[in-house]
């Protein structure tokens, strides 16, 4: 009573190591059908499942007022958009859990 199962994964896979469920699914799918093999497979007092990957909020762009009395407010700006949207790119990271 009370241990803790993890299960983690992302949305990367070898196609020819997965079943056809898994490759047909999308990321709410794939939670799901991992979900489902913790409901199925014994008891667990909680299932849950996670996104991991947090998603960071693009800056606010400056009007372009501000940007016409201090144009180095845009360049700031498209520097820290572009690096808010490069920290975004990348593989989702998902976990399931079961407590028993």
């Amino acid at each position: 009573p009370g241990g803790v199962s993890l299960m983690t994964f992302s949305n990367r896979c070898f196609p020819t190591k997965a079943i056809a469920m898994w490759l047909q699914a999308d990321d709410i799918g794939r939670l799901t059908i991992v979900g489902s093999y913790y409901h199925y497979a014994a008891e667990w007092s909680s299932i849950e499942a996670l996104d991991l990957k947090e998603m960071q909020p693009t800056p606010e762009r400056p009007s372009p007022g501000d940007i016409m009395k201090n144009p180095s407010l845009g360049l700031a700006w498209m520097t820290a958009a572009s690096a808010v949207a490069k920290a975004n790119q990348g593989d989702p990271m998902f976990v399931v859990k079961g407590v028993k």
